[in-house]
């Protein structure tokens, strides 16, 4: 693996006609003697390029109103004119609705629609109950439907039925104190790869499921409901496996779906605007990695610039090794890839250093992965040994490893051979 290019350690000064070419951030960042920061400078929250990407969620404080009695085939289209168009629900890329489904038998439930604020919520609620004590019947097609206040923890419960062991506080997971034996005590995951399977398998199958039969966009905005709503945050609770679970159904269902909308097979509920609904929930999954949401672009044929779109860096394609880390949004593209170039030189010198049979040994192995980010695979190595072991291991866990061996590479990059600081 050759390290090529300029060399964003060298101590050679930026040409006048490089720098104004460069964003305002990278020049600041290289504007020392040395051509290079401290790595403190190069660490701080205010230029480090990488974020834990499941953290970019936070606690929801939105009104929550459940609608009870729906008919199983209801239509997001029909809840929100149900509403009304005074009901300051939450904007549309948000998904405010959410049509509970059992993921394993597709049987519609209840539904909630998510408000801006608890007040508007409960406007909305007594609305509805000025309009039944007129002695009229609120109905969706045939069926009289209730209208209650409900809350976040409410739909958490609901849209999450296999996750035992907690309490919902909002939208955010209490556990049970672990047993000893036990990592998450008696909790499991907040989702079942069997879920993820079955809910692939109503569209594949839709002849053994009676309810996607009848009501075929069900199991896909189920999925967009489990994107938006699981509590990435809490990543210490979601394991390898069961993001890779989430992403191969969502994989699965965006490719069912585009055949789908492709041979015309239903033009009413299996059309455009639902996949744009999906694929925008699959690529702003705080969960997924730079790489995961990579494949999806690729499947959709996207371009660099819809691709950017969604914060996606370039060469999205090669972040392969980094599962939990993607690219701070703000960042300029290249502060992002000076980091990268820092390490991608910083590890290829230090394979560099090896005896000449293992250092062989490392460079015939390279040959059979992606080179952008060098030798950062080997040094991630040491705390990855993939199989079962690893897809149990947790997104924190992994993000945590990351970062490790990042600040590793960073420090030994921005320290001069004779041991102190570039400047």
């Amino acid at each position: 693996m050759a390290c090529v290019g300029p060399s964003p350690l060298s101590s050679q000064p930026v040409d006048e006609w490089v720098r104004r070419q460069r964003s305002d951030m990278l020049n600041r960042l290289t504007s020392y003697p040395s051509g290079l920061p401290s790595f403190d400078v190069a660490i701080s929250n205010e230029n480090f390029p990488f974020v834990v990407t499941a953290r970019q969620t936070c606690s929801s404080g939105h009104g929550v109103v459940k609608l009870k009695n729906i008919p199983f085939s209801t239509r997001r289209t029909e809840v929100i004119a149900f509403l009304g168009r005074n009901s300051r629900i939450l904007n549309d890329a948000d998904e405010p609705v959410h049509i509970i489904m059992e993921r394993v038998t597709s049987k519609t439930q209840d539904a909630y629609v998510e408000f801006q604020t608890m007040d508007d919520a409960i406007s909305a609620v007594e609305r509805h109950e000025q309009y039944v004590s007129k002695g009229k019947t609120p109905r969706l097609g045939d069926r009289p439907v209730q209208l209650e206040l409900s809350s976040q923890a409410a739909l958490m419960k609901d849209l999450f039925p296999v996750a035992t062991g907690i309490v919902w506080n909002g939208n955010e997971a209490r556990m049970d104190p672990p047993k000893p034996t036990q990592t998450f005590g008696w909790f499991k995951g907040f989702i079942s790869e069997e879920e993820m399977i079955m809910l692939v398998k109503h569209v594949e199958v839709p002849n053994r499921s009676p309810y996607a039969k009848d009501c075929p966009q069900r199991p896909f905005e189920c999925l967009i409901s489990t994107l938006k709503k699981l509590p990435w945050s809490q990543h210490e609770y979601i394991t390898v496996g069961q993001r890779n679970a989430i992403h191969q159904a969502t994989v699965d269902l965006i490719r069912h779906l585009w055949y789908m909308i492709r041979d015309g097979r239903d033009e009413v509920n299996l059309n455009r605007q639902l996949l744009r609904r999906v694929v925008t929930a699959a690529m702003t999954c705080p969960g997924f990695s730079t790489l995961q949401k990579d494949n999806i672009a690729y499947l959709m044929g996207m371009d660099e610039l819809e691709e950017r779109s969604y914060g996606q860096p370039r060469f999205a394609s090669s972040w392969l090794h980094l599962l939990a880390l993607g690219p701070k949004p703000g960042i300029p593209l290249d502060v992002i890839e000076w980091y990268i170039a820092v390490i991608r030189e910083e590890t290829c010198r230090r394979v560099s250093m090896l005896p000449m049979q293992e250092r062989s040994e490392m460079e015939n192995t390279a040959r059979e992965t992606d080179g952008y980010f060098g030798f950062l695979w080997l040094e991630l190595r040491e705390y990855r040994h993939f199989g079962p072991s690893f897809d149990n291991m947790t997104l924190k866990h992994v993000a945590d490893q990351e970062l490790h061996v990042i600040e590793k590479i960073l420090r030994r990059a921005l320290v001069s051979p004779q041991g102190y600081l570039r400047h």
